[in-house]
């Protein structure tokens, strides 16, 4: 390490020129990850945002601030894919040209400004989601208190990661001498780690508070709860992360060729806190509408043996009084053959007839089609 303790004096300490080439730094991970998970993630806000506006008509102050994290989310994904062409992450620091160094600077500053409120603003939508499940009780003590905080914590966050030096354009200039410079933009290897440790413990802190404040609906709410379990993943691998090469400053202060890595979990972390927040909101809603759109019907055909003696369309027997008394009609009928009335009234199509809308059940029987056959032959019952 250099004596005075600089990020610049610690350029080229150690030679990692002919390090293999991670996986991370390459443009088309870079690139294809983001592209492939931001895709995924504003589906799923999109559909969150159409359930509640359109479907429901319950848009809420959690509906509007997820707009604004995806729009500052977007913002951070453009630098990201620009980084690998046009700024040069993945590549060494030392074979960057001075014109492209400034320019790496200047993209990944507003990429870890959009990443550093983004993280904050996603924790104040779940915030905002659980006060609208909890009216009452320590829950919703609870959530406004971590509300307060996490606000007090997103506005200095925000503030260190926008305005980390004065002027700002000194972040990404380094040839601007009358600068002050602090946090994210200090100039000293302690305060430059100690910036992101910081932000990381912090973040992760609180990322496990809010998951624990829903663990008594854990069953009910399964599915947030594990991509909000895999959001604190990222977050203690990112943790790790910066602390394996402190901050991309160790061994050397090569920053475009450490940075991937953090940027790239990062990236998913934001990325699954939005869809571990949409997808409770929309799924519901959707999986309720396409049970309606999937209804089973089933009809059976039975094949059953009769007498052509019985095959008649008419009553046995119809006569008038042939006394002549009163010319009162009566009705006859052979021997003792009993017409039995519950069992005719009970044929669907004549019930169809008299009350078409009878509640039916989803899943029924509509049509019995009976065929005749010769007397003496099985009986054969097919269901369609």
């Amino acid at each position: 390490m250099a004596q005075d303790g600089t990020l610049q004096g610690q350029i080229g300490a150690v030679d990692n020129l002919q390090a293999p080439l991670p996986v991370w730094n390459r443009e088309s991970t870079i690139i294809g990850m983001t592209i492939v998970f931001t895709a995924i993630t504003s589906t799923c806000v999109l559909l969150r945002l159409y359930a509640r506006f359109r479907i429901m008509n319950m848009a809420g102050w959690d509906d509007y601030c997820m707009i604004f994290v995806i729009t500052m989310g977007g913002v951070g994904t453009v630098c990201l894919c620009m980084l690998p062409g046009l700024g040069g992450i993945g590549s060494h620091l030392l074979e960057l040209s001075d014109a492209k160094r400034q320019t790496y600077f200047k993209l990944f500053y507003v990429a870890d400004g959009s990443f550093v409120s983004t993280v904050a603003l996603i924790k104040l939508c779940l915030l905002l989601q659980y006060l609208r499940i909890f009216d009452r009780g320590l829950q919703r003590r609870v959530c406004l208190a971590m509300f307060i905080l996490v606000g007090l914590w997103a506005l200095v966050t925000s503030f260190m990661a926008w305005v980390p030096c004065f002027p700002v354009h000194a972040f990404w200039d380094w040839s601007v001498e009358d600068k002050k410079c602090y946090a994210y933009g200090s100039k000293y290897l302690s305060g430059h780690y100690a910036t992101f440790l910081t932000h990381s413990i912090v973040n992760m802190s609180l990322d496990l508070i809010i998951f624990a404040i829903l663990l008594p609906l854990l069953f009910r709410l399964s599915t947030q709860h594990r991509t909000k379990l895999g959001t604190n993943v990222l977050a203690a691998l990112r943790l790790a992360e910066t602390v394996r090469h402190k901050a991309m400053s160790y061994p050397t202060f090569d920053h475009s060729w450490y940075a991937p890595a953090l940027c790239m979990l990062g990236m998913l972390e934001v990325n699954f806190a939005c869809i571990g927040a949409s997808i409770p909101v929309f799924w519901p809603v959707f999986k309720n509408r396409l049970e309606a759109i999937f209804v089973t019907r089933e009809i059976n055909v039975s094949v059953a043996a009769r007498n052509s003696s019985d095959m008649q369309l008419q009553r046995l027997e119809s006569l008038h009084s042939q006394d002549g008394s009163d010319g009162t009609k009566r009705l006859w009928r052979e021997g003792s053959r009993e017409v039995d009335k519950s069992h005719h009234y009970q044929d669907s199509y004549v019930i169809d007839q008299v009350d078409p809308l009878r509640a039916r059940t989803a899943r029924a029987v509509d049509t019995t089609v009976t065929t005749g056959g010769h007397a003496g032959e099985p009986r054969n019952d097919k269901a369609m």
